[in-house]
Order: structure tokens, then C-alpha cells, then sequence
């Protein structure tokens, strides 16, 4: 329930305490932002205090009102500081004591802390929210507790940091208690609303199945009983929202219980027939059906591919029917895309990449009809050109990776879409394809000629790592038939490698197999008849090799002028 903000004149504390000091005033007419519906953290910039010692003036404040005789506060402190302090706990920020920060060692022990400290400022709302009703019992008609304030120590438990169940049962208890003392009519100014019930919710789904296996159907059930009792006029503010059920739904997605998938359909359908029975303010939406999906995805069932697909298509289908409220965005191929991941991987389906490869297109050619929310990134073309590096049973699969390599360049320099920028992955995935190429030696000097060119643009536009240098070394092992041209190729190879300190094992490896025993010991310093071994190379030819470039990242070699060095 939102509050009026009192003016500065009669901001004052409780008559019957001694007047406070001018700092500690100015402090609580800085609390007043809090309740408004500006950030909190806006709170402690205007107060101009360190979070500690917001904390302490807090605790100072706080107990300024709980030591006070029951009936004796102000009607400003009833209506404007208690609900104030108690919104004020609810979102202060979790900061340890100054004398605890530097005990607190470990990441489990920072943990601890941190569930600590949200329950104290749990019990702070707690102890207000008590105090507030016995004002109310000792006949302080002034003292009116409301369902801000409720909502208030729901909140403050809800962010606890709790993930045991404790904090969401209290949520709970307390929203059930709510809910009975205003259908009794013990108390009419305590209705539940929206905020009430989304807060109860979200309590449950911060709970890890693994602390409760419940958590997914305690959630599910309080969204039920919320559309039981509007559906019974019991609570006209109960009305269920889309936004409750993404909460469930992400519950249930999250939880990796066997029946997630189907529990998330059902939350769907369900939707669907509160919707038609004229509750408007739930409508399934784009987010729900990707939800729904990325549940299937994270199940590992074998038909998680095929049911994926079928929600998709239902979307297409209904987007075209008029229903654009959740039409496929490019999330939704995301997820699409990534359901064919075990086909390919696991099941070594042939067609696998075809299929992803037309799923990928028609994300394109809907954004370049001008549907901004099919905006390709960087992740989803990866996904299609790793997908045709593993496709080997198909002849020139190496040139199928290419080509959506050459689509996501022209997509990137059309200056559309600039969060599809090619990265080391995708130019690696392009060279992996190419040196697992068999067939004739015409044909694996095409492939050596496309990772060459490859390789070049990996190096101008991003920055290769050791993964890209040991698959390019198998290209030369593989690809490359004449003995000269192969350490001539190597050997320039191998120099950048030890400049951009990306020589890794793997790598090192596939380059001993690719260059003459001559050249490895001119090379490696190495004995004759075979090189040194990986553990005695100097460490700065490996420093990065456990380092993966990001996308954007373009940290480039300082000795980038000698990659043109290498000629096919």
C-alpha cells in the first residue's frame, strides 16, 4: 500500500522520548525515500552514510521504538517510522560488521554470514511489525497495521539468503495468516495483494531442490490457491498475473526433477484456461513457452529434440495466426537449436546439422524482414558450425561449417547485428572441420587452403589459442602431403604459437607429428631422433594456454606482421 510522504514539520519521534540529536533526525527523514518508488539504494546516497553505519542508525531507530511503553507512540511514529524502518530493513544491503569482514575467509564462510545477517534484518521487520500490533491491542487507534507492512517482513525474508526452506514456510505462514484474518474480517486493512503473493512465491523458488524437493510444487500451490480464492471472491487482489506463473515455471525448469517438463506444460494449459475464462491479466507469453522449453532441453530425454520442435512450431503457427503475444524470438531458436546438440553428439545423426542449419536460416531471413527480436548472436551460429564440424559422414561438410561462418561475417559487417561478431570458437570449429577432411589430395588441399584463410582471419579479427594452433597443426599434418612445404608451414606456425605463448600440449603434440625429426630438433633444442618434452619447453611459449578469448576481446599477437609469413 503506498504511503504519503509526510512533511519534514512533522517528521518527528515518539513525544514520550527524549529529544534526539539533530544527526539522528536527519537520518530518518532520509529513510523516507525508501518508501517511495524510487531505488532504495537511493536511501543511502542521500543519507551520505557507509553502509555500516546506515546499519547502526537503523538498529538505533529500531530500538528507540521497541523499548517504548506499548500505547505510548506518536501518531507519526505509527504511520510513518515504523513502516518506514521496516521497508528500510527489509532492502538494506547484506554488509558484514566491520569487525567480522576480514574473519569471514572462505566462500562457504561469506555464505554464512551472508544468511546471518539477512535473518537479523528479517527479525528487525519481525520485532517492528510486533510492536506495532501491540500498540494496536494497548488502544492506539492510530496504530494500524497494514499490508505494506507485511509485505515488509515477507520481503525481508524472502532476502534473507536462506535457501534451507525456513524463510519461504515463514512466508507462507505469514501470507495464510493474512489471507484468514481478512476473510474472518478480524482485520480488513491486511488484504493480501498482488506483491503478497508474488513475494510468497518467489520464497519458494529460491529454494535448491536439493534442500527441499518440494520447493517447485509449494510454489505451484500457493499460485492454485491464489486463483481458488479470486475465482471464490474471497480476495478480489488475488488475481494471478503472468508474471506468477513465470516464477513457477522457472521453478520447475530449474528444479532437474524427471517430471519438470510435463509439470511446466500442464502450467501452460493452465494459463491458457484461466485466460478463457475471462482472467485477463494471465496470457501465456513468448517467455513461458521458452521457459517450457528450456526445461525439456535441460531433462536429457530422448525426446527432448523432437517435443522442442513441436512447441516451436505451434508458436510459428500461432504467431500467424494472430497470436504475437508469444511468437519464437531469438531465444526461442536458441533453444531450438540447442535441443539437436545430442543428435549430433551422441546419436551421430547425419541430418542433425541440416536441420539446425534451416532453423538458423530462418531466424535470418526473419530479421532481415526486419524483426528486431530475431537478432542473431555469436552463440547461436557457434552452435551450427560446430554441428557441421562433427557432421564427417557428409561429403564437404567442411565447406557447409564455412559457409555459415561467411553468413555470420556478412551479417556482422552489414552493420546490423553487431552481437554476432565471429570469435575464436567459430573460426576454430571452421579449421577443426577442415583438417578432419578425407578424400582425394586435391580435395584436402581445397580444405587446407579454407583453414589457411580461416586462420588468417581468426588472427585479424580476434586471437587464436591453443586449441586453434593444435587443430591447425593437424591440418598441416594431415592436409599437407609435400615434406618441405609442411615445415615450412610448421615452422612459422609454431614461432607464432611461442610468441602468443599458446603453445599447449595438445598442440605441441600435433606438431610433432607434422614436422620432420630435423626440424623438431632445430626447433625444440631437443635430443636427436625426437624433441624435448612438453614439461621442459620454456614456460613462456605456454603462458596462455589455459586462457580462452571472448568474443570482442581482439587482443591481437605483437607479432602479428609475420602471419603473413604463412602461405598455403
Amino acid at each position: 500500500m503506498k504511503r504519503s510522504r509526510p512533511s519534514s514539520s512533522s517528521t518527528t519521534l515518539p513525544s514520550t522520548m527524549p529529544t534526539p540529536p539533530l544527526r539522528r533526525l536527519s537520518i530518518l527523514l532520509s529513510l523516507v525515500v525508501v518508501t517511495s518508488q524510487q531505488p532504495s539504494s537511493y536511501a543511502y546516497i542521500s543519507s551520505g552514510l557507509p553502509p555500516h553505519t546506515h546499519r547502526r542508525m537503523l538498529r538505533q531507530l529500531t530500538s528507540d521504538i521497541l523499548h517504548t511503553d506499548p500505547g505510548s507512540l506518536s501518531p507519526t511514529a505509527v504511520n510513518t517510522t515504523a513502516p518506514m524502518l521496516m521497508s528500510a530493513w527489509a532492502t538494506a544491503p547484506a554488509v558484514a560488521p566491520a569487525g567480522r569482514q576480514r574473519s569471514v575467509h572462505s566462500n562457504g564462510g561469506a555464505a554464512a554470514a551472508g544468511i546471518h545477517r539477512g535473518k537479523e534484518r528479517a527479525m528487525e521487520v519481525e520485532k517492528l511489525l510486533k510492536r506495532m500490533i501491540d500498540e494496536r491491542k494497548a488502544g492506539n487507534v492510530e496504530a494500524i497495521v497494514k499490508t505494506a507492512d507485511y509485505n515488509a517482513v515477507m520481503k525481508s525474508w524472502v532476502m534473507s539468503g536462506e535457501t534451507g526452506g525456513g524463510a519461504a514456510e515463514r512466508v507462507e505462514q505469514i501470507l495464510t495468516n493474512m489471507q484468514e484474518m481478512y476473510t474472518t474480517g478480524n482485520d480488513t486493512n491486511v488484504q493480501p495483494n498482488l506483491q503478497s503473493f508474488l513475494l510468497a512465491i518467489e520464497a519458494w523458488t529460491r529454494v535448491p531442490t536439493s534442500s527441499n524437493p518440494d520447493a517447485p510444487r509449494r510454489a505451484q500451490r500457493i499460485l492454485q490457491w491464489m486463483s481458488s480464492i479470486h475465482h471464490s471472491r474471497e480476495n478480489d487482489l488475488a488475481a494471478p498475473t503472468t508474471e506468477c506463473f513465470h516464477l513457477v515455471l522457472k521453478s520447475w525448469a530449474n528444479s532437474g526433477k524427471l517430471e519438470a517438463p510435463i509439470m511446466a506444460e500442464h502450467l501452460i494449459m493452465y494459463m491458457q484456461h484461466l485466460n478463457s475464462m475471462g482472467v485477463t491479466s494471465v496470457q501465456p507469453d513468448t517467455l513461458c513457452f521458452n521457459i517450457v522449453m528450456s526445461s525439456w532441453l535441460k531433462s536429457g530425454d530422448i525426446t527432448a529434440e523432437k517435443r522442442i520442435r513441436q512447441i516451436y512450431e505451434y508458436m510459428e503457427s500461432a504467431s500467424r495466426s494472430g497470436h504475437g503475444e508469444f511468437k519464437a524470438d531469438a531465444s526461442t531458436y536458441n533453444i531450438v537449436i540447442a535441443s539437436i546438440s545430442p543428435a549430433v553428439k551422441k546419436f551421430y545423426d547425419s541430418h542433425a546439422a541440416r536441420r539446425a542449419d534451416k532453423i538458423l536460416a530462418r531466424l535470418e531471413r526473419g530479421f532481415m524482414k526486419g524483426d528486431e527480436s530475431l537478432r542473431p548472436d555469436t552463440i547461436i551460429y557457434n552452435q551450427v558450425i560446430d554441428y557441421w564440424a562433427k557432421t564427417q559422414s557428409i561429403r564437404g561438410y567442411w565447406l557447409k561449417a564455412r559457409d555459415v561462418l561467411d553468413r555470420q561475417i556478412r551479417m556482422y559487417n552489414s552493420g546490423a547485428v553487431r552481437k554476432c561478431q565471429p570469435d575464436v570458437m567459430g573460426y576454430t570449429s571452421v579449421i577443426a572441420a577442415c583438417a578432419s577432411t578425407y578424400g582425394t589430395k586435391k580435395e584436402k588441399r581445397h580444405a587446407f587452403d579454407v583453414a589457411h584463410r580461416t586462420f588468417i582471419e581468426c588472427c585479424t579479427h580476434d586471437a587464436p589459442n591453443d586449441v586453434t594452433y593444435g587443430i591447425m597443426f593437424k591440418g598441416v599434418s594431415r592436409l599437407l602431403h609435400n615434406r618441405e612445404e609442411r615445415d615450412r608451414y610448421a615452422r612459422t606456425l609454431f614461432n607464432l604459437a611461442c610468441d602468443d605463448g599458446c603453445l599447449g600440449e595438445m598442440a605441441y603434440s600435433r606438431f610433432e607429428e607434422a614436422v620432420s625429426p630435423e626440424l623438431l630438433l632445430e626447433l625444440t633444442g631437443g635430443e636427436r631422433g625426437g624433441g624435448s618434452s612438453y614439461a621442459d619447453l620454456p614456460r613462456s611459449w605456454k603462458r596462455n594456454t589455459k586462457m580462452r578469448m571472448s568474443a570482442g576481446q581482439n587482443q591481437k599477437s605483437k607479432v602479428d606482421f609475420s602471419r603473413h609469413e604463412l602461405r598455403p
